[in-house]
This record gives C-alpha cells, sequence and structure tokens, in this order.
C-alpha cells in the first residue's frame, strides 16, 4: 500500500482513530510511514497548537469523507489564504516543513460510536493542479484499501467510548429518570450513579443530561 502512495509522490503516511470526531488530542491509535518516533512524540505532545487541527475543530475547514489538498508555503496554509496565521502557528508550519510536510491530503472515514479514521499523506514537493488532483483519486483509493487492512488489528480502540455501566445510566437519563430512580433500577448507590454520570457526560464531552441524550442518539448509544 505504501509504495503505491509513493508513486504518487508522497511518501509519508499517518493513519490515526480518533474516539470523538474533531477533538485536538493524541489518537487512540496512530501507524505511520516515513515519520520518526521523534516527529511523532514531539507533534503529540503539542497537538493543540497545529493550526490546521483547530482550523478543522472550529469548522473553518472542511475535513469530511472528501479528500482535501494543502501546500504549506511557509507563511500560510494554501486551504485557508485568509486565515491569519500567529506567530505560533507560524512556528508550527515552518518545523512541519523542515520535517518534509510541504503538500498534504487528507480525508476521514466515520466509525461506529463517535470514532473517526484520520488519513494523512504527504509530501516534501510541490505538486501542479492536475498531479495534485490525480494524486487525491488514487489516494482516496489506497486510504480505504488500508483503513480495511489496518483497522481491524487495532483491537484495543474497537470497543466503546462508553463502559456498559454508563449505556446503562445513560439510557435511564433518556426516560428522564433521576439519579435516584436510575440507583433503585439498577442496584447502586446515589453516589455510585453520579460519578458514571458525571464520567459519561467527560467521555461524551456533554455538560447536561439533554446534551448527553442527543450526542448519544448521533452516536448510536440510543436508538
Amino acid at each position: 500500500m505504501f509504495g503505491h502512495a509513493r508513486d504518487t509522490g508522497f511518501d509519508k503516511f499517518m493513519y490515526a482513530i480518533d474516539l470523538l470526531d474533531g477533538q485536538i488530542d493524541p489518537p487512540a491509535d496512530v501507524l505511520t510511514h516515513g515519520l520518526s518516533q521523534e516527529f511523532l512524540t514531539r507533534y503529540f505532545s503539542r497537538m493543540r497548537e497545529d493550526p490546521l487541527r483547530r482550523m478543522v475543530a472550529r469548522g473553518e475547514i472542511p475535513v469530511s469523507n472528501t479528500p482535501i489538498a494543502f501546500e504549506n508555503t511557509r507563511s500560510t496554509l494554501s486551504i485557508a489564504k485568509d486565515h491569519r496565521l500567529t506567530s505560533g502557528d507560524m512556528s508550527q508550519v515552518r518545523w512541519f516543513l523542515a520535517q518534509g510536510m510541504r503538500t498534504g491530503i487528507s480525508f476521514r472515514i466515520r466509525m461506529s460510536h463517535g470514532r473517526c479514521a484520520s488519513l494523512n499523506f504527504y509530501s516534501a514537493e510541490a505538486h501542479s493542479p492536475d498531479h495534485l488532483e490525480a494524486a487525491m483519486q488514487r489516494l482516496f483509493l489506497i486510504g480505504h484499501k488500508s483503513h480495511a487492512l489496518l483497522e481491524p488489528k487495532l483491537s484495543r480502540t474497537r470497543g466503546n467510548i462508553l463502559s456498559a455501566r454508563e449505556v446503562e445510566c445513560l439510557r435511564w437519563i433518556s426516560l428522564g429518570k433521576t439519579n435516584r430512580e436510575i440507583a433503585h433500577q439498577l442496584g447502586l448507590s446515589v453516589d455510585t450513579v453520579k460519578e458514571h454520570v458525571q464520567s459519561l457526560f467527560n467521555r461524551l464531552q456533554v455538560n447536561s443530561r439533554a446534551q448527553a441524550v442527543a450526542r448519544a442518539h448521533m452516536l448510536a448509544y440510543l436508538d
């Protein structure tokens, strides 16, 4: 697979699985080619400073199942020419360029329970529009084939975001039950139920019971 990607002029590859789509945290699983462990250690420790990630998280750049291409020009990112980079952004952009990451092609594959596979291909060279368009089409197919091979092997992210007990609490919450009523139904103490509810709030990144139910429907925890 990686050999086919190199044939397009993109010799670096990062496949990562995020537990919640849109989060800016180190992925639950990652597999790379052409990127050193030293690079990964520094990148993941400063991931929240990545200007591209921040723009995606804010919805300024749509990253979906359709590939996007961008070029690092040292002073800006071609996909967001109107976005003014801070001095910190500039530092990160120049560091990426020094790592041989001038042109990138990225897309996502949505998975169950909020997980998302992120596929990213990088090249140290600039590419003509025609070559970039052809590369996007080939790398899209290569990425999906890679995902089909890699995802089953990454067993530790195949489980749910929520524990079985948290899902039980969530289902009772969706029926309008209080913590005391849930405790009675599950044979638990009220304090234990409160801990489960707070935990599922944190895992789903919500602040209320209504938000938790809405998020749970979106992630297919609730029918």
